[in-house]
């Protein structure tokens, strides 16, 4: 299989917040909140909302799925509510943490391979490949190949995450592939499109937890260590401030400024499901 690869900073963040959701909101989910039926946004909430999210994805897999090909598995929590529903899965984990808990959380019950979805290789027809908020990760091209390679004729890709809504990069909100590449890439490819459903306004109250948590929990925390560090070792600080400037100053202006909301989320991104057929 493909070559492991080392912890990267994405990663580690990964595995922290899924420590933090298991102990403060006992959740073992790392994609976002689906918040309908006017579920409040509290993160009280948050645990419920990703169990939400969860139940969607499985009201969605079509009837005569079996065998799912489970790509970027995250903690692997929802790899795990497939197996105890009966279906047969085995996981696509690229990271080294993450992949040692999924690997403890399904046992035997699944195979996890440790590799890029790039590098994935198998002879295995799968009735359905899952990308749960994967596919922002993956080159459009090799997901859409990857398909027809790895799924069945008659066979289902179901892909649920978000996509960048403004071509000028304006937003502090990173990550996920442009919706105007992706939809021209698309239509380049036979498949059939089964659904096709808009749910941004419900996963957007996560961006709005997200940020309150930033803004009165892990803001003061660095403030805090920062003035602690200047105090007791002031010319270490002195080195690290003159050293990364640059980056600490990214890094607040992106995180610290209070402007990653869930209505800029709206405006700038598109949070989408799709189930495609082969």
């Amino acid at each position: 299989m493909g070559k492991v690869q080392k912890i990267d900073s994405k990663e580690a963040g990964l595995e922290i917040g899924l420590y933090f959701f298991k102990y403060f909101l006992k959740s073992e989910y790392l994609h976002y909140g689906y918040f309908n039926n006017g579920l409040p946004t509290d993160i009280q909430n948050l645990a419920k909302a990703q169990q939400n999210y969860a139940d969607f994805l499985i009201s969605q897999i079509p009837s005569d799925v079996k065998s799912i090909l489970d790509v970027g598995c995250g903690s692997g929590k929802f790899a795990q509510q497939l197996l105890d529903k009966g279906y047969e899965v085995e996981c696509v984990s690229p990271g080294t943490l993450l992949t040692q808990y999924v690997k403890n959380l399904v046992g035997n019950r699944s195979e996890v391979h440790n590799c890029k979805f790039e590098d994935y290789n198998s002879n295995k027809k799968f009735d359905m490949i899952l990308f749960s908020e994967s596919f922002q990760y993956i080159p459009m091209k090799d997901t859409l190949d990857g398909f027809q390679k790895f799924v069945r004729k008659g066979g289902y890709m179901m892909v649920c995450d978000f996509f960048k809504n403004d071509p000028d990069n304006k937003s502090l909100l990173g990550g996920g592939h442009q919706y105007k590449e992706w939809t021209d890439i698309l239509a380049k490819y036979p498949y059939k499109m089964l659904a096709d459903k808009d749910i941004t306004k419900e996963t957007a109250p996560t961006i709005d937890l997200v940020n309150g948590m930033t803004q009165e929990v892990i803001f003061p925390l660095w403030k805090t260590l920062f003035a602690l560090g200047e105090d007791r070792f002031p010319l270490v600080m002195k080195f690290i401030k003159w050293k990364y400037q640059a980056k600490i100053e990214k890094m607040e202006r992106k995180h610290f400024t209070g402007s990653r909301t869930g209505e800029n989320f709206i405006n700038y991104k598109k949070y989408m499901f799709y189930l495609f057929q082969n």
